[in-house]
């Protein structure tokens, strides 16, 4: 039999909600929520690019942000008013410091709300200090807002997650944005791509190329256009003409509009053709060696670099490429061409595509020698670039799992001790059966269900004040007490 002492507390309490409520001896009370601690029902929702998976009500949006190294991900409703949202950054100090963080980034957000309030800030006990929380009030777009904020550091990564939602709202949705908060989960890196690929051939027979099945296939006079489903993927070795002006006339295709630019300057040019937005270079390098040997190859001087790209494809694929790119000199009509050649694949998992694009390259086959080397050479030049990406992701990815886990164990600990709080207030207990297999039974201030059945037994030994846990079928057998936060866990298994 429990303690005397629960029994009690639950009486008090019991008396406190009655009182609080205004509930009359004869006043018919509602009956409890479908779900215990008022929290929607979720759905699943899987990211590849980035990798993270999180549980959220059925309409709601995900966003998310991925560059230089960090990573941000917010889930929201479907008016934006309320939102739960993570975000991991490296630690260029190296070491723990969660109050100047939190000082930080409070000063950002006042920036922002000239009426910030914090309250109920406190830090963790650990032997050094690396998380703090706060409670933020303020008006965004005329209407009052609170929010729960939640601050780590450790010398590796800072993270903010935190909730938010009008005031007026908060304590309604609390439950749900803490439940879509606490079930983010970042995943790292994934085993390389297997794909088979089936040898293609220009219609003229200038070159060959080996591709995946689905992939789209355009050549003819020694140029490709090899591209993946959604653009995340790609091939490419071509030639664009260059013209100074359109002379009142439309351009025939394969024709650029612009005066003389050195390669890290057109490169966007070349890409923005395609659709894609967002362009931006990541590095160039001059590549002084192929410019000198261009008056015996092409008849002309010409400027060479090794240009990176990063770009969003017209489907929505964030993608980071290296290219060589040549720009002969322009004649005197002013016209120019310029000649890229090289590979790209998708920037949140460039590591996993790697090794199919090193296929894809090596299986490149042109009459012009010269010309394959600037497919190699752009490879060698995409593995740096990802070595560069991929050893500050891999740390924040791992630095990800590390702090996940301290988060993740601090926030059981309060959600179980939250959920006890409310089942109280509400009026409600759970019980698991061992002998039945795991059965749960509920108890409300009219008596116990058994949730597997729906069968209810009313009356006093059976409500939430007066029931000890001893099971309704098996008498010998005492139950033990749960929180609603456990049923939910337990229901995800």
């Amino acid at each position: 039999m429990r303690a005397s002492h629960t029994r009690i507390a639950r009486i008090a309490l019991a008396f406190v909600v009655a009182i609080g409520a205004g509930v009359l001896t004869n006043a018919v009370a509602s009956p409890p929520s479908a779900r215990a601690g008022g929290v929607l029902p979720m759905k699943r929702h899987v990211s590849t690019q980035p990798a993270f998976v999180l549980f959220k009500p059925d309409g709601w949006k995900v966003g998310y942000e991925g560059a230089g190294g960090t990573l941000r991900i917010t889930v929201s409703d479907a008016a934006g008013t309320s939102r739960a949202e993570t975000a991991f950054a490296p630690n260029p100090q190296g070491r723990y410091n969660t109050l100047s963080f939190m000082s930080d980034k409070l000063g950002e957000i006042r920036s922002r709300y000239r009426d910030l309030a914090v309250g109920g800030v406190a830090v963790c006990r650990d032997t050094a200090v690396s998380c703090a929380v706060a409670t933020l009030s303020f008006t965004a777009d005329g209407v009052p807002m609170r929010g729960r904020y939640y601050f780590h550091a450790d010398p590796q990564i800072v993270s903010l997650r935190s909730y938010i939602a009008p005031a007026t709202q908060f304590e309604a949705q609390r439950a749900t944005l803490l439940e879509v908060l606490t079930n983010i989960r970042v995943a790292g890196a994934k085993p390389p791509l297997a794909v088979r690929l089936v040898e293609r051939r220009a219609t003229d027979g200038s070159l060959t190329l080996s591709l995946p099945a689905d992939w789209t296939f355009l050549a003819q006079k020694g140029t490709v256009l090899a591209v993946a489903p959604g653009g995340v993927s790609g091939f490419i070795f071509t030639v664009f003409a260059v013209m100074p002006s359109n002379y009142g006339v439309r351009p025939p295709p394969g024709v650029i509009i612009s005066g003389y630019q050195p390669p890290a300057q057109f490169a966007p040019r070349i890409f923005a053709q395609f659709g894609n937005r967002n362009i931006r270079v990541l590095g160039a390098a001059a590549d002084p060696a192929t410019a000198a040997d261009c008056p015996r190859r092409i008849g002309k001087g010409c400027d060479a670099a090794d240009v990176q790209l990063s770009w969003t494809s017209p489907e929505g694929n964030n993608c980071v490429g290296s290219f060589k790119l040549l720009d002969a000199h322009p004649g005197v009509t002013g016209q120019w061409f310029s000649v890229i050649a090289g590979v790209w694949g998708p920037g949140g998992e460039l590591a996993r595509h790697l090794p199919l694009l090193e296929r894809i390259a090596r299986s490149f086959r042109i009459n012009d020698a010269y010309a394959a080397k600037y497919i190699q050479d752009g490879l060698v030049q995409l593995r740096a670039q990802e070595r560069k990406t991929r050893s500050a992701m891999q740390g924040l990815y791992d630095a990800i799992d590390a702090n996940q886990a301290a988060y993740e164990d601090r926030a059981a600990r309060k959600a179980a001790s939250d959920a006890k709080g409310d089942d109280y207030r509400r009026g409600n207990s759970y019980w698991i059966s061992d002998l039945e297999g795991g059965k749960i039974y509920a108890t409300d201030p009219w008596g116990t269900e058994d949730t597997r059945t729906g069968a209810r037994i009313e009356g006093a030994p059976y409500n939430y004040i007066h029931f000890e846990g001893q099971n309704p079928v098996h008498s010998s057998e005492s139950m033990r007490e749960l929180s609603s936060y456990e049923v939910q866990q337990l229901g995800r298994r």
